[in-house]
């Protein structure tokens, strides 16, 4: 086999079914990437030349195209195809190559979620997501031209988003298993790659692995080819998110408090966990700040290191996989800081622990608060659970947007002190008690007994939904906060 074979000394060459089937498919290569234009008439040209580039390739004189699709394609083939045509370009492609070939076509898109990206963030996503849906349903539903069809991107598009024509489609993705091993190289692959030299493949370890999939642990591909090229030279970040950051900032402005939170958990080397989301549906995609974290694990900038069932679907432990990746988080941050992320305040830092159950950084939030913003003044009020209440009353401000939050209102069998209900039955929300005892401690205790035998929780909506007790001393400005056990029930 010649030397200018791409696949030589690879292990291709030495799979008989891989070496029985070479050459013998007819291939449709579509890539996508590139449509990325702010206005869908400029995206749409992309596609289309997107189309011609894919049947010039294919290298089918025209002339053999059946009669029925000649004009058709010779439109295609220059680029210049009126929109219905366009949208039914792919299948016409698979349709002539069929023909023309006698045998039925392999059709490849890589980045197919890319011009859907771009619409959503430049405001054209209805007439994308029309196109894709009738441009993707023609050519791959029951398409007899098609053998079959692999489409690969950033974003899991929903199939009601996108996809709602085909019935046929099988997933697979960095929580999945099935192709685990086929998303990067595994340790005896980099082994062989590397040779037995221990320090180099220590410091490959440290700086390319890490990314967990399916059991396998497993090197970026990019990163390893380029640093056993420049091998000798050091070691630098190679990989750069192939897609998907500009969305990611987009809802990270939207909810600044939970992106910080987040980022801030992640590069402090922490693990996190995350709802998975089965979906994007586009239209959407900005009303659940869960969305951010599972943008990041398709983007590559976490791993997921543990999947488990829940009652709602999945949940992901996730972290950041190595230096290379911690280094590009990092970049992303700065990007989300500029974007007007930045680092939390103490009233962001107060609601972000709330809604996300994080009962040190509540702590540590609603103490300080207590200790810059109150005076000994204010807490010498006869009734100082007042104060305390008005007070958060007014951090609560910095609620994300469709956040409710009844004061002294019924819910359970009695009347909480301060209830933040989400506005969708899948975000989460939070209850507040506050009491005053000698102790802080003993306060908690009272307030945490009250909220758990009046059942607060059981008619908030929000999945969870968590208690907080707050306790305070009558002098003083200590305050606790405490997590109550148990009582994160939630409604519908």
């Amino acid at each position: 086999m010649s030397q200018a074979d791409p696949f030589a000394g690879l292990a291709a060459v030495r799979d008989p079914v891989a070496v029985a089937e070479r050459g013998r498919h007819c291939v449709i290569q579509l890539s996508l990437k590139g449509c990325k234009f702010k206005d869908w008439p400029d995206n749409l040209a992309a596609v289309q030349q997107e189309l011609s580039a894919a049947w010039r390739q294919l290298d089918i004189p025209t002339d053999t195209v059946p009669a029925h699709l000649r004009s058709r394609i010779e439109r295609i083939a220059v680029a210049d195809a009126p929109l219905a045509e366009a949208a039914y370009g792919l299948r016409t492609i698979a349709m002539a190559a069929e023909e023309a070939r006698g045998q039925r076509v392999w059709v490849l898109i890589d980045e197919y979620d890319a011009p859907i990206q771009t619409a959503w963030l430049h405001g054209h996503c209805p007439e994308a997501v029309a196109f894709f849906r009738t441009f993707l349903g023609q050519a791959l539903k029951d398409a007899k031209s098609v053998r079959r069809a692999v489409l690969t991107g950033i974003l899991r598009v929903a199939k009601e988003g996108l996809f709602s024509d085909l019935n046929n489609v099988v997933i697979d993705t960095v929580l999945d298993s099935e192709f685990a091993s086929d998303f990067g190289f595994t340790e005896d692959e980099v082994w062989d790659l590397a040779g037995d030299e221990p320090a180099f493949l220590d410091d490959l370890r440290r700086w390319y692995n890490g990314y967990s999939i399916g059991g396998h642990a497993l090197y970026n591909p990019w990163s390893i080819a380029n640093a056993l090229r420049d091998r000798g030279g050091g070691f630098r970040p190679y990989w750069m998110a192939s897609g998907g950051t500009e969305v990611i900032e987009r809802i990270a402005t939207r909810y600044p408090c939970e992106a910080a939170v987040a980022m801030e958990e992640l590069l402090s080397g922490e693990s996190v966990q995350v709802d998975v989301i089965e979906g994007v549906v586009m239209p959407d995609i900005e009303r659940d700040p869960a969305m951010l974290q599972n943008l990041l694990i398709h983007a590559g900038y976490v791993t997921a290191t543990g999947v488990e069932a829940t009652e709602r679907g999945q949940r992901a432990t996730v972290r950041v996989p190595n230096l290379e990746v911690r280094r590009a988080s990092l970049g992303l941050y700065d990007r989300m800081v500029a974007g007007g992320v930045g680092s939390l305040t103490g009233p962001d830092k107060l609601v972000a622990a709330l809604l996300h159950g994080d009962a040190a950084l509540a702590q540590d939030a609603l103490q300080r608060l207590v200790l810059h913003l109150l005076s000994y003044h204010d807490l010498a009020d006869p009734t100082p659970e007042r104060i305390y209440h008005v007070f958060v009353l007014g951090i609560l401000t910095r609620l994300p947007p469709g956040y409710k939050v009844s004061s002294n209102r019924e819910f359970g069998e009695g009347r909480p002190d301060i209830v933040i209900e989400a506005p969708d039955a899948e975000q989460a929300s939070a209850i507040l008690e506050f009491k005053r005892d000698d102790s802080p401690h003993l306060a908690c205790e009272r307030a945490a007994r009250q909220i758990r035998d009046k059942r607060y929780a059981a008619s908030v909506r929000g999945k969870p939904v968590w208690a907080w007790a707050v306790g305070f001393a009558g002098k003083g400005k200590e305050v606790v906060v405490e997590l109550v056990e148990g009582a994160a029930e939630g409604g519908g």
